[in-house]
């Protein structure tokens, strides 16, 4: 593990991906986010590129900007590059990985109703204000202090008014909520979580190690402090393969000469993963689902269906994914280096972490129809989060 000194925390290894992937991670699975501006120092933009983004394949547009040498003017960077018809802003610290996608949704909405919002939870420790020399000269009440968290979200044209104000009146915060009061705007606060850690000290980073290794991590806290139970489901899927149809795996299309053959689009790790999910769920397959002989389905995106999967666990209301596992047995061609595309927009449709996902590849030591690349098969093991409904 990197220490905090010699390497800076956006690029430290939280699990087996840097901290700012996995902050990344969250907004990208997100409808409701349509860019993300990355500002990073100017001799880290292209190191940024390599080790954060294009590693992970995320799918919504990124851009990386070169900041200034505050937060401040580094947002007023990255406000500089922002499109045209972006009506809302969202501002997240970078070191925060464990924000759910509930908490920025939960502020969008609500800063749609009070223009400037930002997350924040009760201070636990009584606060001590002391003068130059450490004397104390006041103790404010502990109900009415917040300690402030990301992300922030604001109207664009509110927040770009109350950068250019401070810009004018030489004015400097050390986060946007406050720029925004001291234009005149006042900023509701949403409470958030304690989990929603800032990593900013080598005990910090302990706490998240602690954190990542927490089962119900990249839970929303919907599943969270419940009293919760364990679905395992098993999935299996096989298809074989023919000439003159694409080869589509995880939802990621492969460039060979045999496709899979199917009234979909034949995936059959997507397949797998939704009878796997199907399965924990006890909701039967996807052949129920959506059977080979209905039109509607003929050539259909297999990540289409996954979704589809997805809402319907969600709509028993106490289901939620908490990690998959799946191999995909191949002999023809070479998978590796897909599989980190496949990950990401499985884990996308689904609404999960890429870090709760698992894809494995491996050949069938050239037996049968498999193992001749006349055929693939894929296996999926889910576990669900079952939180019972209450009676």
């Amino acid at each position: 593990m990197a220490e905090l000194s010699s390497v800076k925390k956006t690029y430290i290894s939280l699990g087996d991906h840097p901290v700012l992937s996995r902050t990344l991670s969250v907004f990208d699975r997100l409808q409701s986010i349509g860019q993300i501006i990355v500002i990073v120092s100017s001799e880290d933009v292209e190191k940024c590129w390599s080790e954060v983004i294009t590693p992970y394949q995320f799918q919504t547009p990124i851009q990386v900007v070169a900041g200034g040498s505050t937060r401040q003017k580094s947002v007023f960077c990255g406000l500089q590059v922002m499109d045209k018809d972006v009506d809302w802003v969202v501002v997240h610290d970078a070191v925060r990985p464990f924000v759910t996608g509930s908490q920025i949704e939960n502020c969008l909405n609500q800063c749609k109703i009070f223009q400037a919002v930002a997350l924040a939870v009760p201070v636990k420790d009584t606060i001590k204000i002391v003068d130059e020399d450490q004397f104390v000269v006041q103790t404010p009440e502990r109900q009415s202090l917040w300690a402030v968290q990301t992300p922030q979200v604001f109207n664009k044209k509110l927040l770009i008014d109350a950068h250019y104000s401070a810009l004018d009146n030489v004015e400097s915060a050390t986060d946007d909520s406050t720029l925004v009061e001291q234009n005149g705007t006042p900023v509701k606060l949403i409470e958030g979580d304690y989990r929603n850690l800032k990593i900013t000290t080598p005990e910090d980073l302990e706490v998240a190690q602690t954190f990542l290794s927490n089962s119900n991590t990249g839970q929303d806290p919907v599943y969270q402090n419940s009293k919760l139970a364990h679905r395992i489901g098993i999935g299996y899927d096989l298809h074989r393969l023919v000439k003159d149809r694409k080869l589509v795996l995880g939802g990621v299309e492969i460039p060979f000469d045999l496709g899979l053959l199917g009234h979909s689009d034949a995936d059959v790790l997507t397949h797998a993963i939704c009878d796997s999910i199907l399965g924990a769920a006890a909701l039967g397959d996807i052949g129920q689902h959506f059977p080979d002989n209905d039109p509607q389905y003929e050539g259909i995106d297999s990540l289409v269906l996954l979704k589809r999967v997805c809402e319907l666990i969600l709509n028993q209301g106490h289901f939620a994914v908490e990690n998959i596992d799946a191999t995909v047995i191949c002999q023809r061609p070479k998978l590796a280096t897909y599989i980190p595309h496949m990950r990401q927009k499985l884990a996308k449709v689904i609404g999960i972490e890429i870090f709760q996902i698992n894809i494995k590849a491996t050949t069938a030591e050239g037996l049968g129809d498999i193992g001749q690349s006349q055929a693939i098969a894929a296996q999926s093991v889910c576990c669900l989060i079952s939180s019972p409904p209450s009676k």
